[in-house]
């Protein structure tokens, strides 16, 4: 399948007030490069994903810096003549990766596509939905309601950052960061920053500007099982496929006037495998390939 991913990060720069990086933009990319390979085309080359840019590109223009950069080896995508090949149809499917932010070639590509065709994805904190989820696919990250044509999607971890060996022992009861308290934010290096989970029986985390988090996945990642206080008022469409009940009964555990090690144990294998069933960016961008086909 021939996918063009429409996005472009000097309009996300200037949109978020400075940084090129946009978690759900640049991971779904990711994940459906997972799948597809250079038959996957970002219109313009999201520069904080490819390792042979990481040199170019100034730090303090990239979000949090773990987890969702400098994923891609290579960098062969043809990006050469897009406007020729929408007017050919050259491409089975166009993605607009972050429609809020960048809508180029839109024009043209509604003239040239059936609407099926043309999936909008808008990964906004906001619960707010542009008009156009009338007329085309969207997938809209913090979703409240129930909407025709309109589906729920959500952050991801790349498997290849996810531990891989089973936990024996852990060292701690929580990692290190509280969310919010910024003298706990002390992490500079990301092997650092999963270890602390690694060794932690849970990571605190919270909802933030919206209820989607990286640090939610990043958590489950490193085998290691989310606190979250006020999880229970997470509308039900938005991290639509968080293990939410799995998480509530592995926080009730910390609550046992005896903690149950067996039964954690239990309940953080379950999440990990959830985690890479439901959670990892390929199986994001496969769900989204899913609900495009059965609408064509």
């Amino acid at each position: 399948m021939k996918i063009l991913y429409v996005t472009d990060h000097r309009k996300i720069f200037k949109a978020s007030y400075g940084f090129i990086s946009d978690y759900m933009n640049d991971l779904l990319f990711y994940g459906l490069y997972e799948l597809f390979g250079d038959d996957v085309t970002d219109s313009t080359q999201i520069v904080s994903l490819y390792k042979d840019q990481q040199q170019q590109v100034d730090p303090k223009t990239i979000w949090g810096g773990f987890t969702a950069f400098w994923l891609i080896g290579d960098n062969k995508i043809d990006r050469t003549d897009i406007e020729q090949k929408i007017k050919h149809r050259y491409y089975d499917l166009v993605i607009y990766g972050a429609i809020n932010r960048c809508d180029d070639y839109f024009r043209l590509v509604k003239k040239k596509y059936p609407a099926n065709k043309i999936l909008l994805v808008d990964g906004a904190d906001e619960t707010t939905l542009l008009p156009l989820h009338k007329k085309f696919p969207y997938f809209k990250r913090e979703l409240t309601d129930n909407v025709k044509n309109t589906f729920p999607i959500s952050f991801s971890i790349p498997e290849q950052k996810m531990r891989h060996a089973p936990v024996m022992e852990k060292e701690q009861m929580f990692g290190a960061i509280i969310p919010g308290v910024k003298e706990t934010y002390t992490f500079r290096e990301e092997q650092g920053y999963y270890d602390d989970y690694y060794r932690s029986y849970y990571g605190l985390t919270t909802k933030k500007s919206g209820w989607d988090c990286m640090r939610h996945y990043e958590i489950l990642g490193n085998y290691c099982l989310p606190y979250f206080p006020g999880l229970e008022a997470c509308p039900a469409n938005t991290m639509h496929n968080f293990p939410r009940e799995l998480v509530k009964q592995g926080m009730l555990l910390l609550h046992a006037r005896q903690f149950n090690a067996d039964r954690y144990q239990e309940v953080i294998d379950k999440l990990y495998q959830h985690t890479l069933d439901h959670l990892t960016t390929k199986a994001v961008a496969k769900k989204v390939i899913d609900t495009a086909l059965s609408l064509q």
